[in-house]
């Protein structure tokens, strides 16, 4: 379809629920939530910048992990937020878009992930399942303040459903 649509010139309006198809197909994504337009944009806009939780969520794949923490500081264009474990972790925010005591999710995708446990911050969590795709490997975990928490890794990590991980972001 994407080589027809060239060779034809032509505008083109596809529809499906299949955001793979749509982030490979698209010059521009219109994201609708029951009928309500979230966002609308270029594919790579969409991935890098979501307006919201929804969009952040179905934009991917597999999805951005979501985790849920509490703002403890805030001060110019950052705020450190206390994860679920123990971790801290600061990270750019909008001026006054977030204050101490506010609950927050903050959104990781799979590959800003470390799967050797290194970064800002280090979460641990359960393997429940690895997902073995030659060159790369995805790591579901069970992540305290989170669901289906996913993790991009090496294709030979050593990990295996019921071991424990360290990750960081």
């Amino acid at each position: 379809l994407t080589r027809l649509r060239r060779q034809l010139r032509a505008t083109m309006i596809y529809v499906t629920h299949d955001q793979v198809e749509a982030m490979t197909m698209a010059d521009r994504i219109v994201v609708l939530n029951q009928g309500r337009v979230e966002q609308a944009g270029r594919p790579l806009d969409l991935y890098h910048a979501p307006r919201n939780r929804f969009v952040a969520g179905f934009i991917g794949s597999p999805a951005m992990n979501f985790l849920e923490g509490t703002v403890t500081a805030a001060a110019g264009r950052s705020v450190t937020i206390a994860l679920p474990g123990g971790a801290t972790i600061t990270v750019p925010r909008k001026p006054g878009a977030a204050k101490p005591g506010d609950a927050v999710a903050l959104g990781v995708r799979p590959e800003a992930l470390d799967a050797k446990g290194k970064g800002d911050a280090v979460l641990e969590g359960r393997a429940a399942a690895v997902e073995r795709l030659g060159n790369e490997t995805y790591v579901y975990l069970e992540v305290p303040g989170s669901n289906d928490f996913a993790v991009h890794a090496a294709g030979d990590v050593a990990v295996q459903p019921g071991d424990f991980m360290r990750i960081g972001i």
